[in-house]
């Protein structure tokens, strides 16, 4: 008899916001912030400057 152990991982949402502090329209998938920062390392072209900052959006969810 095996026993299967199944790694269970978050989606929560990260809102990127630019360096005049506004949030942008660009929102990362991610289960961590350390997940969503290198995501986020990785479109810094998408987003258009080098300062930046990643924060998450609580958009309701289960437990709203």
């Amino acid at each position: 008899m095996t026993t299967e152990t199944k790694k269970i991982e978050q989606s929560n949402t990260y809102n990127v916001i630019d360096s005049m502090g506004r949030p942008t329209s660009i929102y990362i998938i991610a289960s961590n912030i350390k997940e969503a920062c290198v995501e986020a390392k990785k479109r810094q072209a998408e987003i258009g400057s080098a300062y930046y900052k990643v924060k998450r959006a609580y958009n309701g969810g289960v437990r709203g």
